[in-house]
């Protein structure tokens, strides 16, 4: 199904998603600087995302969190999905904090082992195929929920570990709106 008043363009769906991120989280930002667990926060701008892209008719964009009862593995924080008839995923979206809770690994962003030993890096999980649509790459992203330590050096940190385990890779480029900062990746 195709929505007749957008045209069947991912470019569309990326532009409108990421929109809808960036108003969630100018309306949460006070909410996301609390000591709350990622999977609260990722509830949070769920609800909020979905609030946003809901309310427009034109571009319907919905929200949703994978819910952990239903033991899915290899899911994503937050999904995105047309008001269509299979509900198709348009971007996927991981939420980490930094640092991770109980731990000093500052490459959780990037790299990682879970408890399990399985990968647990948010970009690692993304490369692997391990979460969203490997298909998509360019529509998936992550936000950093930022505890301690200032945003140039999470970025430093960051970079310095994309670099170290993907060097192929491009740095993260910082983007500054407004009150909020954006890094992207330049492919």
């Amino acid at each position: 199904m195709q929505f007749d008043n957008l045209p069947s363009s991912r470019q569309v769906y990326l532009d409108l998603t990421l929109e809808i991120i960036r108003k969630g989280i100018c309306v949460e930002i006070n909410k996301l600087k609390r000591k709350y667990s990622e999977d609260i926060k990722n509830q949070i701008l769920t609800e909020r995302f979905n609030i946003i892209g809901t309310t427009n008719e034109k571009s319907w964009i919905g929200a949703g969190k994978e819910n952990k009862n239903k033991n899915i593995r290899n899911r994503e924080d937050i999904y995105f999905y047309l008001n269509d008839d299979n509900k198709t995923r348009v971007f996927y979206l991981e939420g980490k904090r930094l640092p991770k809770a109980g731990t000093k690994n500052k490459e959780e962003y990037v790299i990682g082992i879970s408890t399990t030993g399985k990968p647990s890096g948010g970009i690692e999980r993304f490369k692997l195929g391990i979460h969203g649509n490997p298909a998509q790459m360019n529509s998936c992203g992550m936000i950093a929920y930022i505890e301690n330590k200032s945003i140039s050096e999470w970025i430093e940190i960051v970079n310095e570990s994309i670099q170290k385990h993907f060097p192929n890779d491009t740095p993260l480029l910082k983007i500054q709106t407004k009150n909020l900062t954006f890094f992207q990746r330049i492919y």
